[in-house]
């Protein structure tokens, strides 16, 4: 997938750099990502990689330590959950009954699945419905 999108954006003139952790057991460790994510970017910049517009995709559980991971961090410009929503503590139902996000996550493209059994389709709308339909009006 990572080099499908390195040789579709360069097509369109556009630069690319993918850099994928390696976790052991391919199991992210809330104590070590930040070790794994920052190891990543400073391998990209060694081939090249000068740019600051970093973003996160992850999988499943990955999708969760990596929400953990970017709240409140500025230098972590989005993120891309593949089979994974973001967390209910990530938002809140003001007295209008319309869903509130916390300010300090960053901008979140949702991709939901449920194949592997263990992210419920239920999520996965219950998530579209408070990030697309219950937005609070400001």
């Amino acid at each position: 997938m990572a080099e499908n999108v390195q040789t579709s954006t360069q097509a369109k003139g556009y630069k690319t750099w993918v850099g994928i952790p390696q976790f052991i057991f391919d199991t992210p460790e809330p104590v070590l990502i930040d070790h794994y994510v920052q190891s990543s970017i400073e391998e990209l910049r060694k081939k090249g990689f000068t740019g600051d517009n970093v973003f996160i995709a992850a999988h499943s559980l990955g999708g969760v330590m990596s929400q953990i991971y970017t709240e409140g961090r500025t230098d972590i410009k989005g993120q891309i959950l593949m089979g994974s929503v973001l967390l209910r503590d990530k938002h809140s139902i003001n007295d209008k009954g319309e869903t509130e996000f916390k300010e300090d996550i960053p901008p979140t493209l949702t991709i939901g699945a449920e194949k592997d059994g263990l992210m419920r389709i239920t999520r996965v709308a219950a998530s579209y419905y408070h990030q697309t339909k219950n937005i609070a009006s400001s």
